[in-house]
């Protein structure tokens, strides 16, 4: 299939909305840094505070299985702003490279459609969009210029809802605009004692990681940086509400990948790839409304683009969500969500190697192919370019931090997590996600589990070839290209591609 082929997949399936109304409705995206999806009140949890999430999902819908399209973040973000499936986008596919040359983002679009655009914070990052000619960032024109003085250092310094209201108070007021708020919390690095200081109590510790008192301050310290972007989206919703554009304002809230922990970041399990996902538009959208069927990021672009009554991009593969968002039809989007990722971390291994893999969710499993399964799936320890990570060192592809620390001093007690963290893989993992959340148990060896198996994997690999995944097209030496050509990043490199904030 030609990429011409996926134009608009999803869209017009309704009357566009903005088509309804002749004000164009504004655009709010929101994306955290590194926030799996349970972490917030409104997944139920009982030990994060997220009153403004809350009030979003009050005005709009929660899309209880979203799914990045890799977790890793600067190909979660060109994902996202493209509408395509990481491995489609070239460098963009892993971080630490550069933009896609050519490659246009519903920002970009909307730009031309004559909405005021900008963003704050993290855009597309880690990487480079400067040197294929671009003149603004993918996400939009940069305002940071607001800053604060955080009351933690592992928080940026950056006030994005002072930003979000300069940006506001520019240009020609007439216009609709489109802001991008790329939030660096919960990005590592955290400041040590610091939820437990903003009054973060009783922490849940994943089964995949010890529970031990150091990951359980890390796991608090991790939850109080949530709640801190989560204040400065209450602030925009003010700030929205006392224009008057509250009503008018397509608010869109996710996560470009799971917590950065060892087995989510970086890792197609359910915390690596599993995110929040919320819009809120309530002049058209259903208020309190819940979807459970599976949905990707790649279907926010072709979202924004019909509900403000844009052209489709070319290439697009996502769906739009508009039918949903407005009740218009109960009918799912998609039947699966399928994700992927080449590598995390430049220098994680010899000669810029990565570990490539796909899965697929549905219904109550998911299935990962691990194409390289004699590698290591998180990199080499000792790690060849990144010695100063963390205390252990090694193992790239996993942040460094607390949690990392109590899994890699040998104890006996922690080895079979240890192994799970860090340890080769089989080709092929089988997770019955209902029961086995954590995704601990592998099914794939089980005779009862064979035909899921193969059902699965012929799902898997049919949707690869109808979005022209270049591993199964025969191109997979172009992606392995791009590795070569960035097969390492200096800390300080990496320092200023994450705005202060590592890797």
């Amino acid at each position: 299939m030609t990429r011409r082929g996926f134009t608009g997949i999803g869209l017009g399936a309704v009357a566009s909305a903005a088509m309804q109304d002749q004000r164009r409705p504004n655009v709010l995206f929101c994306i955290t840094d590194d926030q799996s999806w349970l972490h917030s009140s409104v997944q139920g949890s009982k030990w994060i505070r997220t009153p403004a999430l809350e009030r979003l999902a009050n005005k709009g819908v929660v899309f209880t299985n979203a799914y990045v399209s890799t977790p890793s973040c600067a190909p979660s973000r060109a994902a996202v702003l493209s509408g395509q499936d990481f491995y489609r986008l070239g460098p963009a596919s892993m971080n630490h490279t550069e933009w896609k040359r050519g490659l246009r983002g519903y920002a970009d679009a909307l730009a031309e459609q004559g909405y005021r655009v900008g963003s704050t914070g993290k855009g597309w990052a880690p990487g480079n969009w400067k040197k294929v000619g671009r003149q603004t960032p993918p996400a939009g024109r940069e305002w940071n210029n607001v800053r604060l003085q955080a009351p933690a250092k592992g928080l940026a310094d950056i006030d994005y809802a002072g930003n979000f209201a300069a940006f506001l108070d520019s240009g020609n007021k007439q216009s609709p605009f489109c802001f991008w708020v790329g939030f660096s919390e919960p990005h590592r690095v955290f400041e040590s004692g610091y939820g437990k200081r903003a009054g973060v109590t009783s922490p849940q510790v994943p089964a995949f990681l010890p529970d031990t008192p150091e990951v359980r301050a890390d796991v608090t310290d991790y939850a109080a940086e949530i709640e801190w972007a989560d204040q400065h989206l209450g602030k925009m919703l003010d700030r929205l509400e006392r224009m008057g554009e509250l009503e008018n304002t397509l608010v869109v809230f996710t996560g470009d990948n799971g917590m950065a922990f060892p087995r989510a970041k970086g890792n197609l399990y359910e915390y690596g790839t599993h995110v929040p996902l919320l819009m809120a538009w309530p002049q058209r959208a259903k208020q309190g409304l819940r979807v459970g069927e599976p949905v990707s990021l790649v279907d926010v672009a072709p979202t924004i683009l019909e509900a403000t009554g844009a052209p489709p991009l070319p290439g697009m593969t996502g769906r739009s969500l508009l039918p949903r968002l407005t009740g218009v039809s109960t009918k799912a989007v998609r039947e699966e969500v399928v994700f992927g990722i080449e590598r995390h971390f430049p220098g994680s291994r010899p000669d810029g190697a990565g570990y490539p893999s796909r899965g697929i969710r549905a219904g109550r499993y998911l299935l990962i192919e691990n194409l390289t399964p004699d590698r290591n799936p998180v990199g080499d320890r000792p790690g060849p370019v990144w010695p100063s990570d963390d205390p252990t060192g090694g193992f790239g592809d996993t942040d460094g931090g607390p949690s990392k620390t109590v899994l890699c001093r040998g104890e006996a007690r922690h080895r079979e997590l240890f192994e799970r963290a860090f340890g080769k893989r089989p080709a092929v993992e089988l997770y019955d996600v209902a029961a086995d959340p954590a995704n601990l148990k592998n099914l794939a060896g089980e005779h009862a589990h064979a035909g899921t198996v193969a059902g699965l994997r012929k799902r898997l690999q049919a949707y690869r070839q109808r979005t022209e995944d270049p591993r199964v097209m025969g191109k997979g030496e172009e992606l392995d290209a791009v590795m070569r050509a960035y097969p390492t990043v200096s800390a300080e490199v990496s320092r200023q591609q994450e705005g202060g904030k590592q890797k």
